[in-house]
């Protein structure tokens, strides 16, 4: 057990792009989702693009609604959501990892609380992280039914700790959105995805958070 003092007594990490190089594989499978309608695709993929805090099954309602101008039913969310699935399970399962992802949660893994916060469904989520073996790591998993405001509400109060003891990595502008709403410390993971200018420290991977974290040890 790795034996220190920190001035965070929990960490919080988001999976796509911060723990797995999977947002390019959810991209690509969102063009194809929608490749039957190529007059359409660039304001389907702009808006899938610029909307990283919404769930996947509002943004099948939105572009069927309102971009597609189509019926959307309940038939076609199971379906759009089993395409999408099966799209991207496989892949994100093998896909490699952020460098330094697994040296950073074997570090961390019983000497800090982890939790793991995604935008993913329940179903598919726990599928993958127990594919990759990773289950374990993580003290509570929060999937797309908690938005992510929720969820680090929910973290601060089962630990029962300030929100200044807590830490959040991700890989979006909306994951530091979520973080500043609650006034939770916020790093971010360089996973190309724009963070416009916010006032945080972003790497490129999770060996240099590691070394971040370790330096703000007391």
């Amino acid at each position: 057990m790795n034996v220190f003092v920190s001035q965070y007594e929990i960490i919080i990490l988001d999976f796509d792009g911060t723990l797995v190089e999977s947002v390019g594989i959810k991209d690509d499978a969102f063009k194809e989702l929608f490749s039957e309608f190529p007059t359409q695709i660039d304001e389907i993929m702009q808006y899938h693009m610029t909307h990283n805090a919404t769930i996947r099954f509002e943004k099948f309602k939105h572009i069927y609604e309102n971009i597609l101008k189509r019926s959307y039913t309940p038939q076609l969310k199971r379906d759009l959501s089993a395409k999408f699935s099966e799209l991207v399970f496989d892949k994100i399962i093998k896909c490699r990892y952020v460098a330094g992802a697994r040296e950073f949660l074997d570090y961390y893994h019983n000497t800090i609380p982890l939790y793991l916060v995604s935008m993913s469904p329940e179903n598919e989520l726990r599928r993958i992280l127990d594919a990759r073996k990773l289950t374990g790591y993580f003290k509570k998993i929060y999937s797309s039914e908690w938005k992510k405001t929720e969820a680090l509400k929910d973290i601060s109060r089962i630990e029962n700790k300030p929100y200044e003891k807590v830490v959040f990595i991700g890989d979006t502008y909306e994951d530091y959105l979520a973080a500043h709403a609650v006034e939770i410390f916020f790093i971010g993971r360089n996973s190309k995805k724009p963070f416009f200018d916010a006032p945080i420290s972003v790497f490129d991977n999770l060996l240099q958070i590691k070394h971040y974290l370790d330096r703000e040890s007391i």
